[in-house]
């Protein structure tokens, strides 16, 4: 739950939105789940140089 709490907070500014207490209890009671992926590493283009 701590990461659905996370998540939450940091795109709702907090847990007391009515958006925020359904999806947390959507969670803890098995109706939806969330799932958080980490990467293994992260690359961006630069397509100035394209040119």
């Amino acid at each position: 739950m701590p990461i659905v709490e996370k998540i939450n907070l940091k795109y709702l500014g907090t847990l007391d939105h009515p958006l925020a207490q359904m999806l947390i209890e959507n969670a803890r009671n098995g109706t939806s789940i969330l799932l958080e992926l980490t990467p293994k590493f992260f690359s961006t283009w630069n397509f100035a140089k394209a040119q």
